[in-house]
């Protein structure tokens, strides 16, 4: 899987600044993620829930923003 979550590296790498994580869980629970981008107002969808909470956890290492919903 890290093959293919390699291939959102522009999510965590800083090229793309535009892409940030929204916490979308209730709060006092465990995070749940959503990738967005904060320009466009949109959310990047990965089918693949191993590749995408890959693409999530490369995000959160690099330090990429956490929003909360109503940040977004």
């Amino acid at each position: 899987m890290k093959l293919q979550a390699h291939q959102y590296g522009y999510l965590w790498d800083g090229t793309a600044p535009q892409w940030a994580l929204m916490n979308v869980a209730e709060p006092n629970s465990e995070p749940q993620y959503l990738i967005v981008n904060t320009d466009a107002k949109a959310a990047k969808l990965i089918e693949n829930k191993l590749v995408a909470d890959e693409v999530v956890e490369r995000m959160l290492a690099a330090g990429v923003r956490v929003l909360a919903p109503a940040e977004f």
